[in-house]
């Protein structure tokens, strides 16, 4: 079980167009470089990484205030 109140840190990775849920396989189209980045530094070290919708996909370089405060950890 997580327990947030370790203060485990996970790259993010913010989704446009799609909600990712626990369990589900799904691909993923990346094409800005900073999420290019995120996913190569996890598949590398076979870390886990968070999923976050946006909350407008037209947003290109999202801030912290345009994401959904919850996601789901990806493998």
């Amino acid at each position: 079980m997580f327990d947030i109140s370790k203060g485990v840190l996970f790259p993010l990775l913010p989704l446009r167009d799609i909600v990712v849920f626990p369990h589900m396989i799904v691909p993923l189209f990346v094409g800005r470089e900073k999420s290019i980045r995120a996913l190569d530094d996890v598949m590398k070290e076979d870390k886990q990484i968070l999923l976050v919708a946006q909350k407008h996909a037209s947003q290109d370089d999202p801030a912290t205030s345009d994401i959904h405060s919850f996601g789901t950890i990806g493998t």
